[in-house]
């Protein structure tokens, strides 16, 4: 494909692929500066107005002309223009703009790795590059690393050392070669900011930076498909259109999700070309990129992939850093490589001197000097030199570098060590500078212009100026490219030359001074993002609380921890709401108890969302504690409702003491609203755990038109749970439906697979009772497709278990006890719903077997859960627990035992306006009557039935009727009526048959053997 370019002087304008380029090199420019200059390059020549470029370039926003002049500057910069004598842009004063160069347009083909940006191996994108020395060996291990890669072996290398001694150098030399072969980098950085750490920021940002590139269109198409979790992520890859239905893609993920679909992502991609992935300076990584690097380094699938990581260890061993632990394991395992730098040898220094000053005989008596003081430290080599130039020590004339000061360069007259050398370095400047390096430490390891406007109290033009000359004298600080914030400002972007160098500067900031700083950088943040603060709340936050001012650090802490919660980071967002509770003493007296208990509150969700409960339930402890003291009734009642619910999922025996507890402390409210919300919640939680009554029912029914549709989430979730467990107890199958369609709907938007899958299985049997077996598979399929990918192994266990009662109805009983096995995990076990609507299942499938003795092994850990430690079994597996107690005594021959199971099964479901299982109940009394021989009393039984299923539409239990009265009739002797009965119980199973896809495999189950069951 032929595509236009425009040149200029040594540059070239590739407007399709929006990329400038210096003799081939590839120059960064923001999306707005690039507008600009297209702009002005096209209508070379002529003026172009400000308003003109405003309108052209910010249509979208509305800025100020001081943004243009900021913007024009940042392209002077780039080009290495001057103001005063222009050679590309001039200024027509009061008006505009001229771009004054002669422009020419050149055709050529469309060339991937041209527009990409690689450069040629070789070539210098600056001074130093030609004087880098040493690291023979170290560049040989990786390069037969990536040899291995390109094989399809993946690789992990570990590049370890102490601050300075040229990892980053190493890892530029490496990516040269990289770059040059073809070969995509994902580069990621771990910049410190003094503790605060988003998960996966490093992670996202590197694919936010790679999906911008021209070639970047093939990485998000892989986004999509591979690892959507991640796209939703990165910011502007999704417009606001797409999002909401995107949000289906991403329902129920999990941190888990996350890795899984990075390291899908990572082989994937690999597989056309070997991939790069540098993670640098991990000692300041969140532990999510670890947990990332990790599970990318432990597969076992083969892939191109090379893994560069870089750390200091002295720093991970004092700060408790888990990649240390991470490399060990990885180590051990043969999973990875470790690169120790050392420093730089004698000869090495002389020859990095004799390449820097083309003069082997004043690199000879300087490396004598240098290496002495250095030890061969590389930082300290280079920052060494440098101030030797700065200060005149060693001068440059005609070509030939000389020592003017001898005595200057003496062992003693050097600095004793790097972090003097630094100290010496920063010395050099004037106070303005010092201040302006000093407020831009405290901004980060890279920061803008605009940042450190607001801060110093300047403008934005005169900061960037000061910036650009201390980046070319060089040493400290070096442009970076171009920063554009939300309200359409701009300006030039600066980082530190080391991080040593920021360390050093922020020692330098008095407590009083570095507060005001970090305060004055908040603010300047919040208003160059305005509407957009959500995006860096983290660093907002950490700003506002260095800097004092605890009531905005709390509320933007809270934000990041939604933020990490929508990373599927719940750890990480009870760390940020952690550091905000310890921020509540300083607040304002009459706002501290409240935000506490707004922030435990949160964070006992996030714990929960985790799986922790025992903090979550601490926290809502905490909440109770701290309401009661305050006298905050309300908010106590609150913590001890959420209390009765989170202990269903460890211990249901809890939930009633805390519910009545609740409800009594609600009588001192007065607010008859509430008071029906609170008996609501205790009424539902009895009919869960004890079964039907129609006083609780009633409860329920007032609870629920108090919430209505309410915009409050967890409210109208709540009243879909009274809702679902009513309509199921009373057999009411198409309203449970309904109830459980709403409550899945919500759950999506809520994102809680767990409680997704809860309501999918009570809708489940819901479907099981009604005979929509078909509609049932495709029920639990989605649920199970969404548990599977999100890792969520309770979901994925309640999804196996729900599917064997389908098999198990089907007479498909080694299937449907391999999904028990499946399904009953230990993990699954610890919850009380899953254990007992598990062995239950695998008492059913045993009895269906034959196997009397597994069918007593597992009733009898029911009975050790129930009547032991007294935990309740929930009302919905009741019946079925009851049933395949009767049937065991029944085919073991106890009679009498059996009678009492079927009388016991009677008075529970009676009691509820249950009717397709009280018909069960009659016909289990029926069929023990038979055992009996008294056929008189069973017909009884089975008229009882009969009058129950006149009444509901049930399949399901009417198959199971129709047959016991065919055997009645069979018993007595009477041909016409025993063969039209078994008609009847066939026309069920067709029923349910047709339910089933014509394909379905289920079909050739026995159950659906017609032809064996009439005469």
């Amino acid at each position: 494909m032929t595509q236009k370019t425009f040149v200029f002087g040594p540059f070239q304008l590739d407007q399709q692929n929006a990329l400038l380029r210096r003799s081939g090199e590839r120059i960064l420019l923001a999306p707005k500066p690039f507008g600009v200059l297209v702009h002005l390059v096209e209508r070379a020549g002529e003026l172009v107005t400000k308003e003109e470029l405003l309108n052209a370039v910010w249509s979208d926003v509305h800025v100020s002309e001081s943004s243009l002049s900021v913007t024009i500057n940042a392209l002077r910069t780039a080009l290495d223009d001057n103001k005063q004598s222009p050679r590309y842009i001039e200024t027509v004063p009061r008006r505009g703009y001229r771009f004054i160069a002669a422009v020419e347009i050149a055709h050529h083909l469309a060339d991937p790795a041209r527009d990409s940006g690689l450069k040629p191996q070789g070539e210098a994108a600056d001074r130093h590059r030609g004087w880098r020395v040493g690291r023979d060996a170290a560049l040989q291990t990786l390069q037969l690393a990536m040899q291995k890669a390109d094989e399809g072996q993946r690789q992990v290398v570990f590049i370890t050392g102490e601050a300075g001694i040229g990892k980053t150098t190493l890892l530029q030399m490496a990516e040269e070669h990289f770059q040059a072969d073809g070969i995509s980098v994902l580069r990621c950085a771990c910049n410190e900011m003094f503790g605060a750490r988003e998960a996966f920021l490093p992670l996202i940002e590197a694919l936010h930076e790679h999906s911008r590139r021209t070639d970047g269109a093939g990485l998000v198409k892989s986004l999509r498909t591979r690892a959507p979790t991640w796209l939703a992520q990165v910011p502007g890859l999704l417009g606001d259109d797409e999002r909401t239905g995107f949000q289906h893609d991403i329902f129920g993920a999990t941190r888990e999700r996350m890795l899984l679909e990075f390291a899908d992502l990572m082989e994937h991609l690999s597989a056309k070309r070997t991939w790069v992935i540098i993670l640098e300076d991990l000692h300041w990584s969140d532990f999510g990129t670890v947990d990332v690097l990790s599970r990318l380094a432990r597969r076992d699938h083969r892939a191109a992939i090379l893994v560069l990581a870089t750390y200091r260890p002295n720093e991970v061993e004092t700060g408790n850093h888990p990649i240390r632990s991470v490399h060990a394991d990885l180590q051990i395992r043969g999973r990875c490589i470790e690169l120790p730098l050392d420093r730089l040898s004698q000869s090495e220094t002389e020859h990095y001197l004799t390449l820097r000053f083309n003069s082997p005989a004043l690199a000879e008596d300087l490396c004598k000097r240098i290496f002495k003081r250095t030890n061969g430290q590389p930082l300290f080599v280079v920052s060494l030199v440098d101030h030797l130039v700065g200060a005149g020590i060693l001068v440059e004339s005609n070509g030939h570098w000389r020592l003017e000061q001898s005595d200057a360069a003496a062992r003693e007259a050097m600095p004793r060590d790097l972090q003097s050398m630094i100290t010496r370095q920063i010395e050099q400047f004037g106070p303005e500078e010092r201040s302006l390096l000093e407020a831009a430490s405290a901004a980060g390891a890279e920061f803008s212009a605009l940042h450190l406007a607001g801060a110093l109290d300047r403008p934005v033009l005169e900061i960037e100026q000061r910036c650009e000359q201390l980046a070319r004298v060089g040493g400290v600080i070096f442009a970076s490219g171009v920063t554009e914030w939300p309200n359409g400002a701009i300006s030039g972007q600066y980082a530190f030359q080391h991080a040593l160098y920021q360390e050093a500067l922020y020692r330098r900031l008095p407590p009083a001074r570095r507060a005001d700083t970090h305060s004055r950088l908040g603010d300047g943040l919040e208003q160059g993002y305005g509407s957009h603060t959500r995006e860096i709340a983290a660093a907002l936050a950490l700003h506002f609380e260095i800097g004092r001012r605890f009531a905005k650090a709390v509320s933007y802490l809270t934000l990041a921890a939604e933020n990490a919660a929508r990373r599927f980071s719940p750890q990480e967002a009870a760390a940020y709401l952690t550091r905000a509770l310890e921020l509540v003493p300083y607040l304002a007296k009459e706002q501290r108890t409240d935000i506490q208990l707004k922030l435990l509150r949160q964070r006992a969700w996030a714990w929960r969302a985790g799986g922790d409960f025992a903090r979550s339930i601490a926290d809502l402890h905490a909440i109770a504690a701290a309401a009661a003291a305050g006298g905050l009734i309300q908010d106590e009642v609150n913590a001890l409702v959420d209390l009765s619910r989170f202990f269903l999922y460890i211990d249901p025996r809890r939930c009633l003491p805390f519910a009545e507890q609740a409800l009594e402390r609600c009588r001192a409210i007065g607010d008859p609203a509430f008071g029906a919300l609170v008996q609501g919640n205790a009424a539902n939680l009895r009919m869960m755990l004890f079964g039907w009554s129609a006083n609780d029912a009633e409860f329920c029914r007032e609870a629920s038109e108090v919430i209505g549709d309410s915009s409050d989430l967890n409210m109208r979730m709540r009243r879909y749970s009274m809702e679902i467990v009513v309509e199921l107890l009373r057999a009411d199958y198409p309203a449970c439906r309904r109830v459980a369609e709403k409550g899945k709907a919500l759950l999506r938007e809520i994102g809680d697979i767990y409680v997704f899958t809860l309501y999918t299985t009570v809708e489940a049997f819901a479907m099981l009772y009604q005979g929509e077996w078909g509609g049932l598979q495709q029920t639990v399929s989605v649920a199970l497709s969404a548990a599977e990918r999100n890792q969520n192994l309770q979901a994925v266990a309640l999804c196996h278990l729900t599917l064997g009662w389908l098999y198990a109805e089907v007479e498909q009983f080694e299937r449907a006890a391999e999904l028990a096995d499946i399904g009953l995990t230990p993990q699954a076990e610890a919850n009380p719903f899953s254990f007992f609507i598990g062995r239950s299942l695998l008492v059913r499938t045993h009895l269906g077997r034959g196997d009397l003795v597994a069918a007593r092994s597992h009733l009898v850990m029911i009975e050790e859960r129930l009547a032991v430690q007294g935990i309740p079994m929930e009302s919905a597996i009741v019946p079925h627990h009851l049933l395949n107690v009767f049937n065991y005594w029944l085919v073991c021959g106890e009679l009498e035992k059996a009678s009492q199971a079927s009388a016991n099964l009677h008075a529970f479901v009676a009691a509820a306006p249950d009717l397709p299982f009280l018909a069960l109940a009659c016909d289990a009394a029926a069929r023990l009557c038979l055992g009996r021989d008294d056929t008189a009393t069973a017909r009884k039984h089975l008229s009882e039935a009969i009058k129950a299923l006149r009444r509901v539409h049930a399949p399901f239990a009417a198959r199971r009727v129709y047959t016991t009265i065919a055997e009645v009739f069979d018993r007595a002797g009477d041909v016409q009526r025993a063969p039209a009965w078994r008609r009847r119980a066939n026309d069920m199973v067709a029923l349910l048959a047709h339910s089933l896809a014509p394909d379905d495999p289920l079909r050739a189950a026995p159950f659906f053997a017609l032809t064996t069951r009439i005469d």
